[in-house]
């Protein structure tokens, strides 16, 4: 992500002259390169871009292959609780490409360049990982007992099978003002500023399936139970907030050009994340499912989210003279990335009172399924190849 992002700002580099350029339209800033606004007449463009993409965040980890030993829970008289602790190996959700569309209008005004644009994009997409493995719990009395296999990452606790879940809406909607000033006859610059808003709902979630085992069914006769879990962390984030930058477009002939755009937005919203967890014992023999434990915790603030994108493309434009219209034909790469916006998961320590104990011994279920799975903010970023069209009509 940052070397992608590094090549579009590098490309971009000539944008940031616009500020310098921006008090002296149609003052001569050497004896060679002028600045100037063009005179232009009252017109409408209207574009459509296809985008190829990719979050860039980081992926969501929904299960751990582990090892671990639980001691002297066995049978009641020991320790109040033991710890489930993962190793390395980590099974994520690996976000993959997706296609969206964008869309804008702008009407350019009679005169010295300026213009106003309402412009969307957006990326609505589902990524899914799975995984099985053979989960051992050695239930022996005093001992306690070693689990090998996976545990989920929102509770801690065993499972052979376990399924999690990207669902990714993010939406982001423009209205800017833009001024066109040509510097010499080969450049092209389009400071703009506007408002953004930007809505993003992101939410992972973890399905876990453990069959015939006699963990958390207490004294119930040895009857072995199937062990189902459904948790989700899910962050959403809605805000509108100042936007500026500039376009830049540097023509090569022949009605090709080189085109870019760096823009910048403080996006002021409200940040929701939801944590929600429900672990069931379910008699295989029949009957209703025991709940062992179900939470579902939100907390809510006001933010302000920095963001930056960047795109660099390659263009060609044919005019038709007779009926003063144009149309463009534009490919490239884009990138967005919005700071500290999204609540990141870790995986929980799970407290435990006789939950590995033999049915003779007092086996009990958990005294706690951590409520916080989160501590600290990350980045939401998309990057991708884009395809875009643009008609101008006089």
């Amino acid at each position: 992500m940052k070397t992608k992002i590094s090549l579009v700002l590098l490309g971009l580099g000539l944008v940031c002259a616009s500020a310098a350029y921006a008090g002296t339209i149609a003052e001569p800033i050497s004896n060679d390169i002028n600045v100037t606004a063009p005179d232009q007449a009252g017109s409408w463009s209207f574009g459509a871009t296809a985008v190829l993409l990719q979050p860039t965040n980081k992926p969501f980890t929904y299960a751990d292959q582990i090892t671990a030993q639980a001691n002297g829970v066995g049978n009641g008289n020991g320790p109040a609780g033991a710890s489930i602790v993962a190793d390395d190996r980590h099974h994520s959700v690996d976000e993959g490409y997706d296609w969206w569309f964008g869309a804008d209008i702008t009407y350019n005004f009679p005169g010295n360049g300026r213009d106003i644009t309402l412009a969307y994009e957006g990326l609505h997409g589902t990524d899914t990982d799975s995984v099985s493995t053979v989960t051992n719990v050695d239930n022996n009395g005093n001992n306690g007992g070693t689990i090998n296999g996976l545990i989920s990452d929102f509770t801690g606790l065993p499972y052979n099978d376990a399924e999690g879940k990207t669902r990714t809406a993010y939406d982001a909607g423009d209205l800017l003002v833009g001024q066109k000033l040509d510097v010499g006859s080969r450049v092209r610059l389009h400071p703009f500023m506007g408002i953004r808003y930007a809505h993003l709902d992101m939410k992972d979630t973890g399905s876990y399936f453990l069959p015939n085992t006699n963990v958390f069914n207490g004294n119930n006769n040895n009857t072995p139970n199937n062990l189902l879990e459904a948790s989700s962390l899910e962050n959403r984030f809605d805000g509108v907030g100042p936007r500026l930058g500039s376009d830049a477009q540097l023509n090569l002939g022949n009605g090709f050009s080189l085109r870019g755009r760096l823009g910048l937005s403080a996006i002021i919203g409200s940040q929701r994340v939801t944590n929600e967890a429900e672990v069931l014992v379910q008699p295989i023999s029949g009957g209703a499912p025991g709940v062992i434990d179900g939470e579902n915790h939100t907390s809510s603030d006001t933010r302000v989210i920095p963001e930056i994108d960047g795109r660099l493309g390659l263009n060609y434009t044919t005019h038709f003279n007779s009926s003063n219209m144009a149309l463009g034909f534009e490919l490239g790469w884009q990138a967005t990335n919005y700071f500290n916006v999204i609540a990141d998961q870790y995986p929980v320590t799970l407290g435990l009172a006789g939950a590995f104990g033999n049915n003779n011994n007092n086996g009990g279920v958990p005294t706690a399924i951590g409520n916080d799975h989160y501590n600290n903010n990350v980045n939401f970023g998309i990057q991708g190849p884009y395809a875009r069209v643009q008609l101008d009509v006089a």
